[in-house]
């Protein structure tokens, strides 16, 4: 049976009749992502992605910690088995505490608050977080290569298939923001590509509308040559973005290191 929009609801008013026990204790629910913002692809979108904050005296005391604890991981466990789409449990946090920075514009910007206060306003990171943040397009990059081997490999089984659109997935949905960040650039998903336009705009992105496309054929994952042709494409993007990106980061680390070294030379020979 098709999986719609109503059963992505129908789980997530399950869940919060679950939450509702620990209400008390939640002081913010804060849902992002598609099922935030809009745009869910029924049997793809992922339910989950939001951040559960509590209050800061929960953590003062184990016995109500270990409650809410208790509450969240039954119903995370309940989703799971009965949800008939991707599911992965989301996180749980502090009120006080910063949040990374990758997630802080979806957060703040692109999502809804489906229990408690809306504490967006006050939602932050941290320096550390952009930092380190800055760094991910370049993980990513290097972990996914991998997937590389696919468009070499004579007979593609159904897990090769679905191995190669998740990395597809990946290209579209978590390179642009990621390449963003590298630029020290912070956008939220839905306005990362104008972003990466904007920040290198001779930079040819059409695999991204391509991919994005091909998210709606009900035989994506069916046909191998489409998913080879789409992969090879999409590495060929991510290879020249990792150039460009290297080089601009490059360019930057310089032009900190001279800034450095003259603020150094001033201060050691003032007039």
């Amino acid at each position: 049976m098709p999986v719609t929009i109503e059963d992505h609801e129908r789980v997530l008013d399950c869940f919060l009749e679950d939450m509702s026990v620990i209400a008390d204790d939640v002081k913010s629910f804060v849902l992002f992502g598609t099922a935030g913002r809009g745009g869910i692809i029924p049997g793809e979108s992922d339910l989950m992605d939001a951040y559960c904050f509590l209050h800061h005296n929960v953590f003062e005391d184990k016995a109500r910690f270990f409650k809410v604890l208790e509450v969240l991981v039954a119903s995370f466990d309940r989703v799971a088995k009965t949800a008939p789409f991707p599911f992965h449990p989301f996180f749980y946090w502090d009120e006080l505490d910063p949040v990374p920075a990758h997630f802080k514009r979806e957060m703040t910007t692109f999502s809804r608050i489906i229990m408690g206060e809306d504490i967006r306003d006050r939602i932050h990171s941290t320096l550390a977080s952009r930092v380190a943040g800055r760094s991910a397009f370049f993980e990513i990059r290097r972990l996914g290569a991998p997937r590389m081997v696919f468009l070499h490999k004579q007979e593609l089984t159904a897990q090769d298939r679905d191995a190669m659109y998740a990395a597809l997935l990946i290209v579209v949905k978590h390179m642009p923001m990621s390449a963003c960040m590298a630029l020290d650039r912070w956008p939220g998903l839905p306005e990362a590509v104008e972003e990466l336009g904007r920040a290198l705009p001779d930079l040819d992105k059409s695999v991204l509308d391509k991919i994005t496309a091909f998210r709606h054929r009900p035989d994506r994952t069916e046909k191998p040559e489409p998913l080879r042709q789409l992969l090879r494409e999409a590495m060929v993007f991510l290879e020249e973005l990792n150039d460009r990106l290297a080089a601009r980061v490059s360019d930057d680390s310089l032009a900190m290191a001279g800034g450095e070294q003259i603020s150094a030379f001033q201060l050691s020979n003032p007039k």
